[in-house]
């Protein structure tokens, strides 16, 4: 059997035979029934087999392990027809649907019954609708979520679906006869749970020797990482064992057919592994895999059995009552009810935070969206927005990493970037203008409380699109230690577009553009008779104020740097990463940090670190140099200046 790749394949080479027995005496017996004739038999009263082949095999999903199973086969049949002494025969093909039940458990087809032919046509084939596909990989589509849960849970957690409560997970695995057992999965924590198929050898991490092992595993066993899990919380924890019990609630089946068309394959059909951060899908549905089919339906049929439908709104409506009452109604006053409610239903159903956000957009509550929204490895500041204002595939937020990519690959971003009018705050790119932006006293950036309340009004829109090139140009960047948590949904990233939404935002402020090409300009005329890049960089050390030690601090320089600038005394001018770094610390607006560049013999290129650099003037205002030398870093290019650079 080594080359049966499908549920079609393994029936064909294993139970053609008796298919074919079985096809035989119906054709034999009932040649009336046929639907077959020529123009020299019109009405057959004799029928014969003569040879048989197996077209598709359709499976039904079934309770338990039967498996309902549809072979249509196309049949090469000997007809006759005697009238009046007169014997004539003819050669014929129809297409028959032959039913067959197997039951399958553990790698094995324990039985498997052959039923009554039918004769097969399009028009009127069984209207069963097909549940799974020939792998046996269930088809279920994302509205028929809810009502998968349910089944669930009435099965092994009934008490769920009476009123609102958290599922007992240890009820579900008992009820379901899996086993936990919990091990050390890998040596660097990444692998959270695996599922185990069939009987096999599960390799281990052994932490008191440092090496991998291998342990016999029984089928229909739970794997945990308990280290992982004192990492998280018991919110990861119940969501992995639910995600596990949904693969073999769901997907066992397939699993034990492709043991046996794989006999030899060891445990690449025996185990699925939960890593802890969930496998990206990097192409269309079209193209996924038995495997992105049975990981999506997982991961969206578990928070569901989690939080059922029903029980979770009432539950939500309870607490929206409660601390409405506590808050009152007003906008500013829904964004800290809201987060209080999704916290305390976290805390009910014992599940992440993220995950009651994101049951209750699922649930129609879409001002969730702007509550605890963990973007580069924070969470960023609640905020608000006209829910009419953009539709379930856009975003007001992006990540730092994604934003980067975007100013390097997108020439529309970095043009609107370029302009001066957006400034880079809290995971929003949000108009410059005091009515959104405010100073805090350590000089950092941040948006008024107007800004938090309408973000629709004020920052850019992205759509979120599914690119599996920038995956893969972008993956050192973004598999990177500060950058590993950038976007939650890794089969999506934010992508600028000139639609109506920036466009209007883009050119709704002329004045504030005027503004700021005027001072640009003003600048540029009080500084054009300045020779020197020392003249021109201590104008604006006079102008910002700045004394020696800030100097050193903002911008990692030495002293005695500043002191030669005043002094008008450099040996040369600076090369470029100095010039950027004393732009960074002195947090100049894009325009003044390319001039001073200029003074010093720089100008700025498309390369990809200078297009960083850029970036760094225009929109990330506000960071300090050690910010910036992280991104930097990030990319694969050298900090900018190290700490106590004396010769400098």
């Amino acid at each position: 059997m080594a080359n049966i790749r499908s549920l079609k394949d393994y029936i064909d080479a294993r139970y053609y035979n008796d298919i074919y027995k079985e096809l035989a005496g119906y054709i034999a017996d009932n040649p009336g029934r046929l639907d077959v004739y020529s123009h020299k038999v019109k009405h057959p009263n004799e029928a014969e087999l003569a040879d048989m082949f197996v077209k598709h095999v359709n499976a039904s999903d079934s309770v338990g392990d039967e498996i309902l199973l549809d072979a249509i086969v196309e049949a090469e049949i000997s007809i006759a027809e005697t009238v009046r002494r007169s014997r004539e025969t003819a050669e014929a093909f129809q297409m028959f649907r032959i039913p067959c039940v197997a039951n399958i458990t553990s790698g094995k087809f324990q039985t498997f019954t052959i039923g009554e032919p039918v004769v097969y046509s399009r028009q009127a084939q069984n209207k069963t609708a097909i549940l799974s596909n020939t792998n046996l990989v269930p088809i279920i589509a994302k509205d028929d979520f809810d009502g998968v849960a349910n089944a669930f849970l009435s099965e092994f957690c009934p008490d769920a679906l009476s009123t609102p409560t958290p599922v007992d997970i240890a009820e579900v695995v008992n009820r379901m006869g899996i086993t936990v057992l919990k091990v050390q999965l890998s040596h660097n924590l990444t692998v959270f749970g695996k599922i185990v198929f069939n009987d096999c050898e599960v390799d281990i991490w052994n932490p008191e020797t440092h090496e991998h092992n291998f342990i016999s595993v029984k089928g229909g066993t739970i794997l945990i990482d308990p280290n992982v899990y004192f990492m998280r919380n018991l919110g990861s924890y119940n969501n992995t064992i639910i995600h596990e019990c949904i693969h073999w609630y769901k997907h066992r089946r397939h699993y034990w057919l492709k043991g046996i068309y794989n006999s030899e394959a060891g445990t690449d059909f025996a185990v699925i592994k939960c890593p802890v951060m969930e496998r990206p899908y990097l192409h269309a549905k079209n193209k996924w895999s038995d495997l992105d089919w049975m990981e999506w339906q997982a991961n969206g049929i578990t928070p569901r059995i989690l939080m059922p439908k029903n029980q979770t709104r009432a539950k939500i409506e309870d607490l929206i009552q409660k601390y409405e009452a506590e808050y009152g109604k007003g906008k500013s006053q829904r964004l800290e009810m809201l987060q209080n409610v999704m916290q305390e239903l976290a805390a009910f159903f014992n599940v992440s935070v993220l995950s009651a956000k994101i049951r209750m957009l699922d649930l129609g509550y879409k001002d969730a969206e702007g509550v605890s929204t963990y973007i580069d490895d924070h969470y960023i500041g609640n905020y608000a927005f006209d829910v009419e204002s953009k539709d379930r595939n856009q975003t007001y937020c992006i990540s730092l990493a994604d934003s980067m990519y975007q100013y390097l690959f997108n020439e529309d971003f970095q043009k609107t970037i370029n302009s001066g009018k957006f400034v880079y705050i809290d995971s929003h790119h949000v108009l410059n203008d005091p009515k959104y932006i405010c100073c805090l006293e350590n000089g950092a950036l941040c948006l008024t409380e107007y800004a938090k309340l309408h973000i629709h009004e004020c920052c850019l829109r992205f759509d979120l699109v599914l690119n599996n090139d920038i995956r893969a140009d972008f993956a050192k960047f973004e598999d990177s230690v500060m950058f590993r948590d950038v976007t939650v949904d890794y089969s999506r990233i934010p992508n600028f577009n000139q639609d109506k939404h920036n466009m209007e935002l883009f050119n709704r402020n002329e004045d504030l553009e005027r503004f700021y090409y005027e001072v640009a300009e003003e600048m540029h005329v009080a500084f054009e008779l300045e020779q020197t890049f020392s003249q021109f960089a201590w104008r604006i050390f006079r102008q910002k104020k700045l004394n020696r030690q800030t100097f050193a601090d903002k911008t990692l320089l030495s002293d005695a740097y500043f002191d030669r600038i005043k002094n008008n005394r450099l040996p040369s001018n600076p090369d470029v990463e100095t010039v950027m770094a004393i732009c960074i610390g002195l947090d100049l607006d894009g325009k003044l940090g390319e001039e001073l560049l200029e003074k010093a013999g720089h100008k700025l290129n498309n390369s990809q670190l200078h297009v960083i650099y850029r970036k760094f003037l225009y929109s990330l205002k506000g960071r300090s140099i050690y910010q910036c030398n992280e991104i930097l870093e990030a990319f694969g290019f050298k900090p900018l200046i190290k700490r106590n650079m004396q010769g400098v």
